[in-house]
């Protein structure tokens, strides 16, 4: 019983040691992942070989098709504006206030028709002023003349009576043009488009009446580039669409030779064959002129793209299977593509991925239905 009450308790682990130990457990789990991990990579990296890299000289496949130029009729295209064969404004010629504006705005006029009147109030007392001159020379005239015949008078009597007749009738004539003046009168048939005068008006010498147009024909003004003047030339059958959709044939009547220094095109002229359909001026005109057939290819438009200086064009695969640029001149549009010039007579077109092809590079041509061509 002594030896029970004095024998040693069972011994305790101290918190502090247990801490240290879970300290070390965590520190021994980490060091070994990393180690792993360090071991997986190492051995992956040994399996990379230099043959896994990319051969800077590897030939990529292109998706190509082939086209075929053929003999398709040449357009020569251009905008422009309906237009009157002539437009005048008509002026006063003498000064005077207008008495009267015969003609409404829209009416078409013939040839000397009365558009604006001037006051003649003075004009018609000098006519017949010069008129009473005139008589009164031509009886001293006929009275010399009888005189001469009969050897009564000097034979310069005579011709001094013919110089004041004839002085006479210069103021006559003088007068008489200046009253007409007073009228104002259309130059040619056409209509009276808008009046620029009115009744108590003052119009001096080149002061307007009114503006005179000749729609018959009705004319197409436009202009066309340096490569569509030469296929140009007058006379050519063309036709006129107007932005109504109304269509008519039309004939080229003026190509103008010398640019324009501002824009360097040439004005062309096209007359149209209306009959009797009202086509008003100033009307949007598309104007279309064959001239003639040319080697084309037709190409669709998803091919087109565009050089490093914005040209347009196509990329082809040479003989020797580099891509090459092919720039191209749209001719004619259709639904089923763009016809075009500047291709060879037979090409190779790259299909798909043309605006990531560079120039020079060595590619695989496959067609595509996948086979290669």
């Amino acid at each position: 019983m002594y030896a029970i009450l004095h024998s040693n308790p069972p011994s305790k682990v101290h918190p502090v040691n247990r801490s240290v130990m879970i300290a070390a457990v965590i520190l021994a789990v980490i060091v070994g992942y990393f180690g792993i991990r360090s071991l997986m990579r190492g051995s992956l990296s040994a399996e990379v070989t230099p043959a896994a890299a990319v051969d800077p000289l590897t030939v990529i496949d292109a998706v190509v098709i082939t086209s075929e130029s053929k003999m398709h009729p040449l357009q020569v295209g251009a905008k422009g504006r309906t237009a009157p064969d002539k437009a005048v404004t008509v002026k006063s010629g003498t000064a005077g206030t207008v008495t009267s504006t015969p003609v409404r705005e829209g009416t078409f006029v013939k040839q000397g028709t009365l558009l604006c009147a001037l006051d003649v109030e003075a004009r018609s007392a000098r006519v017949k002023e010069a008129e009473a001159y005139r008589n009164s020379a031509k009886i001293e005239f006929e009275a010399a003349q009888s005189l001469a015949a009969k050897g009564l008078t000097p034979a310069n009597r005579e011709a001094s009576a013919r110089a004041t007749l004839d002085a006479a009738e210069a103021a006559l004539n003088a007068a008489r043009v200046e009253l007409g003046r007073t009228q104002i009168r259309a130059p040619f048939d056409g209509v009276f488009e808008q009046r620029l005068a009115e009744a108590g008006d003052y119009l001096g010498p080149g002061s307007p009446c009114g503006l005179l147009v000749d729609l018959d024909p009705v004319i197409v003004s436009a202009e066309i580039t340096e490569a569509q003047a030469g296929l140009l030339k007058p006379g050519m059958v063309s036709t006129v669409q107007l932005a109504d959709g109304r269509t008519f044939k039309a004939k080229l009547r003026y190509v103008a030779r010398t640019a324009s220094q501002q824009t360097r095109t040439f004005p062309i002229e096209a007359e149209i064959e209306a009959g009797d359909a009202n086509v008003a001026a100033g009307v949007t005109a598309t104007l279309k002129v064959p001239a003639g057939d040319v080697s084309a290819t037709l190409v669709a438009r998803s091919l087109f793209t565009l050089s490093d200086s914005g040209q347009l064009g196509v990329r082809q695969v040479l003989a020797d299977n580099t891509v090459a640029f092919a720039p191209i001149q749209v001719i004619d549009e259709t639904p089923d593509g763009a016809w075009v010039t500047g291709l060879p007579e037979n090409a190779t077109l790259i299909a798909i991925g043309q605006d990531y092809l560079n120039e020079g590079v060595k590619v695989r041509p496959v067609a595509q239905g996948g086979a290669r061509p």
